[in-house]
């Protein structure tokens, strides 16, 4: 299993983020056509079952075959920018692989959300923003240095990206390990 995470921090108006990418492998322990599922086994032995949409994939499935997976998890921060109009919204996505392709499929779902900062303990390293609706939550920040480029009343707009990508990985024929 690999994982990639980093961060960024940008005094230059554009935001924070971080971003967080995982790839691993796993085996295919159960189909099931009638529902059109699959059960795939990751690497900790840990199980999942997935709703298969494209017939090609549900056809390719077999007890026994290897997986990989990547996972992605993006996360941006940044000040709402003057005149700027910000919907909050939540976008779903899922992508199948055409019939001659390797066998396999992504979601993804996007967030958005504009907040305003409510308040910032610099001691605690927190801030706690208020949405729309009145709700509030406070955060630690992943870098505190952070809070000193926002202020009470700034409002930020909030994205983040979550997806997962599968395939199916072909045997090599070559009989080596």
């Amino acid at each position: 299993m690999g994982a990639v995470s980093g961060t960024r921090s940008d005094a230059g108006g554009r935001g924070v983020g971080s971003a967080t990418i995982v790839t691993f492998q796993g085996k295919i322990v159960a189909v099931n056509t009638a529902k059109k599922q699959v059960t795939l086994e990751g690497p900790e032995g840990r199980k999942l079952t997935v709703d298969v949409r494209n017939p090609a994939n549900l056809r390719a499935a077999k007890v026994g075959e290897l997986y990989s997976a990547r996972y992605y998890d993006i996360f941006t921060v940044r000040k709402r920018r003057p005149g700027e109009t910000v919907q909050n919204a939540v976008t779903v996505g899922d992508w199948t692989t055409n019939p001659l392709g390797v066998p396999g499929g992504s979601r993804a779902v996007q967030a958005t959300v504009l907040v305003t900062v409510a308040a910032i303990d610099q001691a605690n390293g927190t801030v706690t923003v208020k949405a729309a609706d009145g709700t509030t939550q406070t955060v630690k920040a992943r870098n505190p240095d952070n809070l000193k480029l926002v202020k009470v009343g700034d409002e930020l707009v909030i994205v983040r990206y979550v997806a997962i990508a599968i395939s199916l990985q072909k045997q090599s024929g070559s009989g080596a390990s």
